[in-house]
């Protein structure tokens, strides 16, 4: 096969064999994905407790796609195109209180709805202004403080986020405080799908991971998939659940823990460069466990080393495409028939 060739998974996964490896290497479809998959997908914003004004400008996926964007607190919460509608200047470049979001070009203004309220020497313009003078709202959606947005997404995120709190009708989310000391953002040499790949199943746990296999129970562990969406339940050893693992399509893991939440942000800046960002929001009075064998930081460590040899080796022109393990892979085989499905 060559990267002309149709890129399609099985819907079977006894037969299905994986994603080819010219996916991987190949620039034209990384440009391809980023277009029909990372531009149309939702994406984490920020959580609503650590807003601190009224107008916080912030980059959609920034380092890959930069479109700018304004999220206003005021009111009912809203995401705005950061750009001018007269000659696409960046109207606010820092968090502020202002009542009005005014161009420093050309003087435009705006009132925090979006809608074009003054402007100058514009005499003798015709049909003007329009609707298209003011500026574009971005569809948003505020999930117990965690604020998503997506210009043009088809991926279904609201049925996730209904799963979750079906699950865990009891987790008090107002009780989730960011942890600057716990977080961390990382850049690894890798292919953004292989890193969210191992994420998708825990196959590799008992040759990876020696810490947590040590506290979860094997051979309970348990994959349901969705529509956009995988999520991954492991139990400890006395059979009560140790963690709830939510990825929703292309790039956004969610983390349940009796001690909080963590968050994975998956974003590819190269072919073989990919940013994680990885947010810790720990449950008043708990903190997240660190420095012990089955600790995030330790386990990410070793995800991060075993996916960088497989980057090294996807490159091999000994290898094209491998099998799914039906037991133990089904979240890897479902993420590879969404990206077949988005790159058609």
């Amino acid at each position: 096969m060559n990267e002309n060739s149709k890129i399609s998974v099985n819907k079977d996964i006894s037969i299905a064999q994986t994603l080819p490896s010219y996916f991987y290497t190949s620039e034209d479809i990384f440009i391809k994905s980023i277009d029909n998959i990372f531009k149309k997908s939702w994406q984490f914003v920020t959580h609503k407790k650590l807003i601190q004004k009224k107008i916080y400008p912030f980059f959609f996926m920034k380092g890959l796609i930069n479109d700018p964007y304004i999220l206003i607190s005021e009111n009912n919460l809203q995401i705005l195109s950061n750009v001018c509608t007269h000659r696409a200047a960046l109207l606010c470049l820092d968090e502020s209180n202002n009542s009005k979001i005014k161009c420093n070009y050309h003087g435009r203004v705006f009132n925090l709805e979006g809608q074009l309220i003054k402007h100058y020497g514009f005499e003798g313009v015709k049909n003007f202004p329009s609707s298209t003078d003011n500026l574009i709202k971005i569809e948003h959606f505020n999930w117990n403080n965690f604020i998503f947005c997506s210009k043009e997404s088809n991926i279904n995120i609201k049925s996730v986020f209904n799963d979750i709190e079906k699950r865990l009708p009891n987790y008090n989310f107002e009780n989730l405080l960011f942890s600057s000391e716990s977080s961390e953002t990382y850049y690894v040499d890798v292919h953004w799908a292989l890193y969210c790949e191992n994420y998708l199943e825990g196959f590799h746990v008992p040759f990876v991971h020696k810490g947590l296999n040590d506290d979860i129970n094997y051979n309970k562990y348990e994959t349901i998939t969705f529509d956009d969406a995988v999520l991954q339940i492991a139990k400890d050893k006395n059979d009560k659940i140790y963690a709830h693992y939510y990825w929703i399509f292309p790039n956004l893991m969610l983390n349940f823990y009796d001690w909080g939440l963590s968050m994975n942000i998956i974003s590819p800046l190269k072919k073989n460069k990919t940013k994680i960002k990885f947010l810790s929001f720990p449950k008043i009075g708990m903190e997240q466990p660190k420095d012990i064998p089955s600790g995030i930081n330790t386990v990410e460590n070793e995800d991060q080393k075993i996916v960088q040899s497989v980057s090294k080796g996807i490159q091999s022109s000994n290898y094209s495409r491998g099998r799914f393990s039906v037991k133990h892979e089904k979240g890897v085989h479902h993420f590879h028939r969404l990206i077949s499905k988005y790159l058609k």
